[in-house]
């Protein structure tokens, strides 16, 4: 897929990179320092979820363990569109997330400080999509994800080289694998994938 992004989405996330950056120095955001590793780490990374499909018009999508904001923040400034929720249980991230959100002026993103679990009835869906970058292991986050979802939801996640347990888990949650692509990141093989409701 050509790039999403226009000259001012990739000013506001160079200027996420660099807040990182900044907060990094003080706080354990990413173990990355250098600014092609870190663009290739969680922009363009996390842009793969987008794969040969964007989010539609008014789309509430939830990213669960957001962390520094890989990967919903690069898919919250590629798709202006869209509805974002960042849901982090460490106040000091969340704290980064909302402080990057201002400075950003990311109006279609929210950030929420809770473990998914505890998450008030207002704020636990339904999704049009449920999306995480290692959150946890395939089998948890389709388990937790499944439950917030719309009836035509889809999940979108990137984990660690575990094909057979991304399978296994999108069967015994009802859900159909549309996209699934193994890659090279690092030196270490990784997987990107897209489920969809039966």
């Amino acid at each position: 897929m050509d790039s999403p992004l226009d000259a001012a989405q990739c000013g506001q996330l160079g200027k996420w990179l660099m807040l990182v950056e900044q907060a990094g120095k003080v706080m354990n955001l990413t173990g990355l320092r250098e600014p092609h590793e870190m663009a290739a780490e969680l922009v363009l990374e996390s842009l793969r979820l987008l794969g040969d499909s964007t989010f539609v018009e008014g789309s509430r999508v939830l990213d669960i363990g957001s962390g520094n904001g890989a990967p919903v923040v690069p898919l919250a400034v590629a798709c202006p569109q869209a509805s974002f929720t960042a849901v982090e249980a460490r106040s000091r991230r969340t704290d980064f997330l909302q402080f990057a959100m201002r400075q950003m002026k990311l109006t279609n993103l929210q950030v929420i400080c809770s473990r998914v679990e505890e998450l008030p009835a207002v704020q636990r869906g339904p999704y049009d999509c449920i999306i995480s970058r290692a959150f946890a292991s395939p089998q948890l986050f389709i388990s937790i994800s499944s439950g917030l979802l719309a009836e035509s939801g889809g999940i979108r996640g990137i984990c660690g080289d575990s094909e057979e347990e991304v399978r296994q888990a999108a069967l015994e949650h009802g859900m159909n694998v549309e996209a699934l692509e193994r890659y090279e990141h690092g030196g270490r093989m990784r997987i990107s994938y897209r489920l969809s409701r039966s």
